[in-house]
């Protein structure tokens, strides 16, 4: 590192209440060529009312004083910024970019000229009419901190949901049930438009599989997020970018039907002027799902029986919907307003229906009945507002002010029937739960010269989170349910979270660095009503966090980092209610649980030339305090307990391999992971589980004429090792034939999913000293269905990208 460097990193400061700008440049190395001086000049080309930076925009530089030379031809990176050796003079640039106007500037290049040059493009409104394809982005783009699919170049995502787009992304893989994994790891945060949602908050999977793949513009994928973002994950952020950016108005329906499920869609954008507004809304679900169970528990010390095994039949339904509105108005070409709202929900009911056989030393078998009903519905809404203000002397600059609401419910009902031989026993257990959250948070971004940029900013989130739950029993059908004063009460949990944070990027020759600090302080008080039971927290945690990258050649980058992340528990693991419907099994949460924080090495090796892209990951990572379930087993009753507390220890070690190329009209790829964890209980020594898993996902997508196409997908995972349920390899594969009609305005589909085996098995183990659990699945696999995409309006062009808020540091 050099002095010159180092005297500007030490007299820089920023302190939290006010920003300081110091602004200097870095004069450019001279070199004589021709008698002239040369000037390496930088530009970025922008949208005249969005200032989205524009990638691919063609650019001429004209020497025209003192005298006329040959033309130098260049384009825009995926950044928008445009670089090239020009000897000093005047120039005439003319940028074109389909869509907008042409843009002709006299431009005077001296040995004083610095910073950035923007040139601004005026969209060309009396140019558009339908949509015409004339030329196609990269699939897959990559920047320093993360990798960019490109879901508008997927021709086949029009006719998927996300979580099947998911399946093609580098550094994601997806197994037959919808499960993500992020560089090979389930513990992430998923974004909508930069900013945290209660749909992916409450259930990942279920949002991903009904959110149409149609409505997605981008998926970002950060394995290694900066001091910016909230300690969140071990895999770090997916972030789904929406098409919501239009000039005049465009939209798609959407729809498909299968034999066990269903959903469609709806997207409306427009704009006029400085104002636009973009909705979404979408429903999925499913309608009598029937599978099967099987569970067996076997002590392995002396206890109350020597066996016990459950089977038997449930039946589910599942319904989802959500819907987005965003409205942004351009108050000049430097600052945007944006406000947004969302509102989501939905229902699961159930009903099963088991035979229980319990295996007793020198007795018949006992055989048992147990019915349950269980209802649960999850209202949800959102509310929220951005201002992003830019800055004349900068275009990097960015100043941003954003607040968010967050509301949601969870409102449960469980109906339980055992029918013994001795006794029956009635229950009814209702839980009910109400989580309010708001956010508050200004960021700050500082170029302080081409190689060096500065991020800070400071957040406040407040959440109030009260449960009520009641328990009631009863032994016969005409007595009067009795409640449980021992599981049934009233608790509020409000947490507090402080954080500040800054971030510095910088380059010396080749080699990109980014390093950060984040400090997060929570202050937690729960207070449960019936008991008079006080819950206090206070604890202050530092997040560093280091990145280098170093770009090898045009098309190999290589990419060290290291983070701390940190992670709160959620309601669902706080709630103390005990589920005791099955008076054997027992679940319930903790409302003491603390904070997990979890340690990542990462390095990863990419090469991305032309539509091949290549990617060798290693990963470490390790978790002293990891917010686990376990189960415990009391052989004098015969219960076991299912519990969380932060008694987990988890190190794991991980490589993985991505590929993705195309062959004329053959585009394909597949992801590879393999991992190796161990983790153990803390408080139980004999339980501890460990082990090699992984999984290997592949894809294909076949352009057999230019409106007929074959895909497909497959591959076989399994999931880390855990303490409760570690789940044995699952194989899926699903083939797609789609058609498009009506110059590409109608896309159709039909899907077959698994259409060699009826039915999904499932297998996952639970064992210590004491007890083993096996417990056996069988799900509807073979789904076939057929959908299609309507698409209306004009040409597309992207607004500004509007981050939002975004609390992404809770684990459900």
């Amino acid at each position: 590192m050099n002095k010159n460097f180092l005297q500007r990193i030490s007299s820089f400061t920023l302190p939290f209440t006010a920003y300081i700008i110091v602004l200097f440049s870095i004069g450019c190395a001279t070199q004589m060529a021709h008698a002239q001086e040369k000037i390496k000049f930088k530009g970025i080309v922008k949208d005249s009312i969005s200032q989205e930076s524009l990638p691919y925009a063609r650019a001429s530089f004209q020497k025209i004083a003192p005298l006329q030379q040959t033309l130098i031809h260049t384009a825009s990176d995926t950044t928008g910024l445009l670089v090239v050796n020009l000897d000093t003079g005047v120039y005439q640039v003319t940028i074109q970019l389909v869509g907008y106007g042409q843009l002709i500037k006299k431009l005077k290049v001296s040995t004083t000229t610095a910073g950035t040059q923007v040139f601004l493009l005026q969209a060309a409104a009396n140019q558009l009419k339908q949509v015409n394809v004339v030329g196609k982005k990269p699939l897959i783009s990559q920047q320093k901190d993360k990798l960019v699919y490109d879901v508008e170049q997927d021709e086949a995502a029009k006719g998927e949901n996300i979580s099947d787009v998911m399946r093609r992304v580098p550094m994601l893989s997806v197994d037959g049930e919808g499960n993500v994994q992020l560089n090979g790891q389930t513990n992430y945060k998923v974004l909508l438009n930069g900013r945290e949602t209660a749909m992916f908050a409450q259930n990942t999977k279920d949002a991903l599989r009904g959110f149409p793949g149609a409505v997605v513009a981008k998926i970002e994928v950060i394995t290694s997020p900066s001091a910016k973002y909230d300690a969140e994950g071990i895999g770090g952020l997916i972030n789904i970018i929406t098409k919501k950016a239009i000039f005049g108005y465009n939209g798609f329906v959407n729809a498909y039907y299968s034999n066990i499920n269903y959903q469609t869609s709806t997207n409306f954008s427009v704009r006029t002027g400085k104002f636009a507004v973009t909705g979404t809304y979408f429903l999925s679900g499913n309608y009598d799902n029937k599978s099967q169970v099987f569970n067996e528990t076997l002590p392995l010390q002396p206890a109350t029986y020597q066996r016990r095994f459950l089977e038997g039949d449930q039946v589910a339904n599942r319904f989802l919907n959500n819907g987005n509105l965003e409205m942004s108005y351009n108050i000049d070409t430097l600052q945007t307003i944006v406000l947004y709202g969302n509102i989501s929900g939905g229902h699961n009911r159930s009903k099963l229906l088991q035979t229980i056989t319990t295996d007793v030393a020198n007795a018949a078998p006992q055989l048992d009945f147990f019915t349950q009903n269980i209802r649960n519905s999850f209202p949800t809404y959102g509310i929220g507002s951005d201002f992003i203000k830019k800055f004349k002397s900068n275009p990097d600059k960015e100043l941003s002010f954003r607040f968010n609401g967050l509301f949601s419910k969870n409102d449960g009902l469980n109906t339980s029937l055992m029918d013994r031989t001795s006794n029956d026993l009635f229950r009814k257990n209702d839980n009910y739960s109400k989580n309010k959250e708001y956010t508050f948070q200004t960021d700050f971004i500082q170029p302080i010269d081409t190689d060096l940029k500065l991020e800070t900013g400071a957040k406040f989130i407040f959440r109030d989170a009260n449960a009520d739950y009641l328990s009631l029993s009863r032994t016969a059908e005409d007595q009067p349910y009795e409640p449980d004063a021992s599981n049934s009460d009233s608790f509020a949990y409000k947490q507090q979270v402080y954080s500040a944070y800054g971030s510095l990027a910088f380059s010396l020759s080749k080699l990109n660095f980014r390093t950060g600090l984040r400090a997060e302080h929570t202050e937690v008080n729960g207070d449960f009503f019936n008991t008079n039971t006080k819950v206090k927290q206070s604890y202050t945690t530092l997040i560093p966090d280091f990145s280098m990258n170093t770009q090898l050649s045009k098309s190999y980058t290589m990419v060290f980092s290291y983070t701390k992340r940190l992670q709160r528990p959620y309601i669902n693991t706080l709630n103390p209610f005990v589920n005791n419907n099955d008076p054997l099994n027992l679940s319930f949460g903790n409302p003491e649980l603390g904070a997990q924080t979890i340690h990542s090495l990462s390095w990863q090796n990419r090469i991305l030339k032309g539509i091949n892209f290549f990617s060798f990951a290693l990963s470490a990572s390790y978790s002293g305090n990891m917010i686990a379930q376990y189960t415990t087993f009391n052989e004098a009753s015969g219960i076991s307990t299912t519990q969380y507390d932060n008694v987990g220890r988890n190190r794991e070690i991980a490589s993985l391999i991505s590929f993705s190329s195309s062959i004329k009209k053959l585009r394909g790829g597949f992801n590879l992971s393999i991992r190796y964890n161990k983790i153990e209980n803390m408080l139980i020594a004999s339980q501890q589980q460990e082990g090699i898993s992984g999984n290997l996902g592949a894809f294909f997508y076949l352009t057999l004429y230019k409106t007929f196409s074959i895909s497909g997908s497959g591959g076989i995972n399994r999931p880390p090792f855990t303490l409760v349920n570690s789940q044995k390899a699952i194989h899926y594969y699903q083939v797609n034939f789609g058609a498009k009609f009506f110059k590409d305005k109608l896309n159709a589909t039909v899907n077959f999913n698994n259409f060699f085996a009826k039915w999904r098995n499932n297998y996952a183990f639970t064992e210590d000293s004491n007890f083993s659990n096996r417990l056996h699945t069988r799900t509807p696999f073979r789904v076939t269905y057929i959908g299609f995409t309507y698409n209306f309006g004009k040409l597309k062009e992207n607004l500004s990208k509007k981050r939002g808020v975004k609390n992404d540091d809770l684990i459900n």
